[in-house]
């Protein structure tokens, strides 16, 4: 499991680890091993020079044991140290710098900095590390933005150079990381805007510094969203996988049940039933061939469906935002106790009215965005923070787990735990996406898992979908309905086995990265 951190706690870990499990020069030893057996699953010894940038603190030391790992497998190395002749440099760091030279490694000063113009294998920024605020000068900011202005590819160690550890905030010369690795935990910088769009792909290594586990601090990585995926027996049948109930749609929005319904099929439903408005089903019925398409009478509760043969239910999408839809949503909330995804419109109309969902009998999950979120609670929250604990009170106080929608995506319990969804981009900034995420995520309760989960791995799915094809792609062009229809292919990447510590996937390094063993 995945635990995210501030720069702050991170380094009172450091210090115990350092006094009770190993010296602090071991754990430095084993950070820059480690960087380098990443650096070896991004380029080969052939394929060109790799740079490493170091600073003159202890990540710069973790630079220099990258250095020295890389050059003993191979690789032409050339290690740069930014420091000018006015900067103490960190004991650990000086050993290390004088330990690369004497096994014959070039440092090379900021008196005659690199030609990155001839594009080197890969360059490594171990430049400032987690401490960082405010603005980069001197040597690291010209070094910065020489890496910023490299073609190569770049791995940071532990957080990219210029990105405040804590908050997301970025230095303007900030150089976006291909990939970086953090070191015993994700830093909290990592994982917030804009931070979250320069730190490129995440892993977390465990160099033997333990971090408490903390439930409001759980960050779904890879081995834990594949560790939840339900089974799927030799011998089952379209039963053993879930009768989904879907409610959604109008005239004016008939698009919207079908990629709800679309998601819950790509997630592994074995049986879809879609119940639209009348009016509505000319525009949607026989759509899709495998959903079973039914009808409603707006407004009217006594033409809805029998909930009891149905194992979830989820509504909302495309209903619209009236009076006949408010009707059958707190209808259903008071009768039908079922597992109930709500979202969109099913949320919309109960703006303000947050009671009515409290006693609600049935498990319950509410996938708001911050509009949403914002109509439904009457709070207007600015930062992700109060939005946060914003979430945090709805599903306090209505008992249901509520998938606060956004970057990053953040489920939360009743009992105060929160898993943080790492994955997606810009692409899901389109509607639609949020359909099919309400699909994939009744499926997945009807597949038998509990709210909590069955909402961070839905969001996981949408938002691995989406960066499989923005790695392939510009996430320009990504449609909602592409999300759907490539939901196989982030199944299977959870299926087999993915490799170990990988938090988030982005950038073209699938062959060589990704499936690496």
């Amino acid at each position: 499991m995945a635990w995210w951190v501030t720069p702050e706690e991170m380094a009172a870990y450091d210090r115990k680890a350092a006094l009770e499990k190993a010296p602090a020069e071991k754990l430095m030893e084993r950070a820059g091993k480690a960087s380098a057996a990443l650096a070896a699953r991004m380029c080969l010894p052939g394929d060109g020079p790799v740079d490493v940038f170091c600073g003159h603190g202890n990540n710069g030391g973790d630079g220099f044991v990258t250095a020295r790992a890389l050059k003993e497998a191979g690789y032409t190395v050339r290690a740069v140290l930014a420091a000018d002749s006015t900067v103490t440099i960190s004991p650990l760091c000086m050993k290390n710098l004088l330990r690369f030279r004497e096994e014959g490694g070039t440092v090379i000063g900021m008196n005659r900095l690199p030609d990155l113009s001839g594009r080197p294998a890969l360059t490594v920024d171990a430049l400032l590390g987690t401490g960082f605020r405010g603005r980069l000068s001197g040597p690291s900011a010209t070094c910065a933005s020489l890496l910023g202005s490299s073609e190569a590819p770049v791995l940071a160690i532990d957080t990219p150079t210029g990105i405040d550890g804590a908050t997301g905030e970025c230095d303007p010369l900030t150089p976006r990381a291909s990939v970086t690795i953090c070191l015993a935990a994700v830093k909290a910088g990592l994982l917030l805007p804009p931070g979250c769009g320069l730190a490129g792909a995440v892993f977390v290594e465990d160099i033997g510094i333990e971090v408490d586990p903390r439930p409001d601090r759980f960050v779904l990585d890879f081995e834990s969203a594949a560790a939840m995926l339900p089974a799927r027996p030799v011998d089952a049948h379209k039963n053993s996988f879930g009768r989904i109930l879907l409610l959604g749609g109008s005239e004016d929005m008939p698009g919207a049940p079908l990629l709800m319904s679309m998601g819950a099929l790509r997630a592994g439903a074995g049986l879809v039933h879609l119940f639209v408005p009348y009016p509505a089903a000319p525009a949607i019925s026989g759509r899709i061939p495998e959903v079973l398409c039914s009808y409603f009478l707006p407004g009217d509760v006594t033409s809805l469906p029998d909930p009891s043969g149905f194992t979830c239910m989820a509504a909302g999408p495309g209903m619209g935002s009236g009076v006949d839809t408010q009707k059958l949503v707190r209808h259903i909330l008071a009768n039908w106790s079922i597992p109930a995804v709500l979202d969109a419109d099913a949320l919309n109309v109960l703006s303000d009215s947050v009671q009515a969902l409290a006693g609600r009998p049935g498990p319950l999950v509410l996938t708001p965005h911050p509009g949403e979120l914002r109509r439904l609670t009457g709070r207007d929250d600015e930062t992700i923070a109060s939005r946060w604990e914003t979430a945090a009170a709805l599903s306090r106080i209505t008992g249901a787990s509520v998938l606060l929608k956004g970057r990053p995506t953040v489920v939360f319990r009743p009992d105060g735990a929160r898993m943080l969804v790492p994955t997606g981009n810009s692409g899901m900034a389109s509607g639609g996406s949020g359909d099919v995420l309400t699909g994939i995520v009744a499926a997945l309760m009807g597949q038998g898992l509990d709210p909590f989960r069955a909402a961070g791995l839905g969001a996981f799915l949408a938002g691995l979908s989406a960066d499989i094809l923005a790695s392939e792609s510009s996430s320009r062009s990504i449609l909602p309905g592409d999300v759907a229809d490539n939901l196989g292919r982030a199944f299977d990447m959870l299926e087999r086995r993915p490799p170990g510590g990988l938090l988030r996937l982005e950038g073209r390094w699938n062959g060589r990265l990704w499936h690496h063993s």
